[in-house]
């Protein structure tokens, strides 16, 4: 049994001699502590307001506006649902406008219309369009349901092309503001009905 206790005993006083100690390394001062943070802050700072976008920036952008195309269609779908409460519609509105580039948003409240997209694929790939634009071109298939009455189903199907932009903004985090790309939905075009 002595066997036992010993073991974790041992193991136990090993861990705690070998731990580091909760003094203050001589090293390292509290100013070298701060110019780290502040250059790493500073670094955080350069690559949300770089000038140009990276191959992987650019990738990573398009799949948000993929994204954020799924929640327009599912936000658009909670504000035409009668059934719901009116202030929950209303923020689902809210929500697709803040999708759209400014001044835009093809959204209108449609009662009793379900949309689906079922598949999504790039037209054009985001390039340099301007000063601080980058633009791009998404296709996707859209099917919406219109439910009028108790029997009545419409059904149809749209093929759709969707442009989305890369733009700089203002953002503030914390105390701070910063110039950052975010990506936002720009105008719905309908390219065919099948």
């Amino acid at each position: 049994m002595r066997r036992y206790l010993i073991i974790p005993g041992a193991l136990l006083a090993f861990i705690l001699f070998s731990a580091k100690s909760c003094k203050d390394d001589p090293g390292i001062s509290l100013h070298d502590e701060e110019e780290a943070l502040n250059s790493f802050m500073d670094s955080v700072k350069d690559g949300f307001s770089a000038s140009y976008l990276d191959e992987e920036s650019l990738f990573v952008f398009t799949r948000n506006a993929k994204q954020k195309l799924v929640d327009y269609s599912d936000f658009m779908n909670i504000s035409n649902d009668s059934s719901l409460d009116s202030v929950f519609r209303s923020q689902a509105m809210v929500m697709v406008q803040s999708l759209f580039g400014e001044g835009l948003s093809p959204a209108r409240v449609s009662p009793g219309r379900v949309t689906y997209i079922d598949s999504i694929w790039l037209i054009e790939p985001l390039h340099l369009a301007g000063d601080g634009l980058y633009k791009g071109e998404l296709g996707f298939r859209e099917e919406a349901v219109i439910i009028s009455g108790e029997d009545t189903v419409t059904s149809n199907a749209a093929i759709k092309k969707l442009e989305f932009l890369a733009t700089k903004s203002k953002k503030v985090i914390g105390t701070d503001t910063l110039i950052a790309w975010q990506v936002c939905l720009g105008e719905i075009y309908l390219l065919q009905t099948p």
